[in-house]
């Protein structure tokens, strides 16, 4: 008398266990399919090179304060970004991934300095890089509040004011509004005529991370956690740059 409901329930259960199987692996290919869409880039394929090109190194320290040198500062800091552009199968190629000058990879007939900003723009150029990020750490002496970052692009170049657009776009959000929760400092985009902006034949920026000469900064500069949102955003400013473009 009592099988055949039992029988029922039974056969009940099993089709909402179907259907949920069904519904729940449809949404996961959906979300799949979705992803892709939001995120073309990750999936790169393009032969051309992204330049992560860290500012100073060897002899030249760059910017500094009692023992801090910029130049480490921005070793560390495209060594990260190197990982995170890697880790989404885009091709990274590196200025220098130590402590070095380029100057003696260069043939000009020049200072030591023009020599290695030389080499900087033939290494971009060489390996018809996509576009290009020189990643620096700022410095105001006179004026020790001084905060924030600056993205810097050379005034002619379209894709450059693009690119340093999607990046300083991108450090507001994550390092400023996400994890520093303030929204009293703001990525600055500005134009400048230096040597590698303007020489070099790809897009490219100067990313200024901070003030070394402000305490505030200078603490940020060297905090891991700031390093990490600071290069998870321009990776992400790299890869919407890239999409848009696209």
């Amino acid at each position: 008398m009592h099988k055949k409901p039992i029988i029922i329930i039974i056969g009940s259960y099993k089709k909402r266990a179907i259907l949920f199987c069904i519904l729940l692996i449809s949404l996961l290919i959906l979300s799949m399919f979705i992803f892709n869409i939001s995120h073309p880039v990750f999936n790169n394929t393009s032969s051309k090179p992204i330049v992560i090109d860290p500012g100073h190194g060897g002899i030249d320290g760059g910017s500094s304060h009692n023992d801090l040198l910029e130049k480490n500062i921005n070793l560390e800091v495209s060594l990260k970004l190197k990982k995170i552009l890697s880790d989404k199968n885009i091709r990274v190629v590196m200025t220098r991934d130590k402590d070095i000058s380029l100057e003696s990879k260069s043939d000009l007939k020049s200072s030591r300095y023009r020599r290695d900003l030389n080499a900087r723009k033939s290494i971009i150029d060489k390996n018809n890089a996509e576009l290009f990020v020189s990643i620096h750490v700022n410095a105001h002496p006179k004026n020790t509040k001084a905060q924030g970052v600056q993205v810097i692009h050379y005034p002619e170049s379209r894709d450059s004011e693009h690119l340093a657009k999607e990046i300083s776009d991108s450090i507001n959000k994550i390092v400023f509004n996400e994890f520093l929760k303030t929204e009293q400092i703001k990525a600055e985009v500005l134009t400048g005529n230096f040597y590698v902006l303007r020489e070099s034949k790809s897009p490219g920026v100067i990313v200024e991370i901070g003030f070394i000469t402000t305490p505030e900064d200078r603490e940020l500069i060297q905090n891991e956690d700031y390093q990490y949102k600071m290069v998870t955003a321009i990776a992400q400013g790299i890869i919407e740059y890239i999409a848009n473009r696209n």
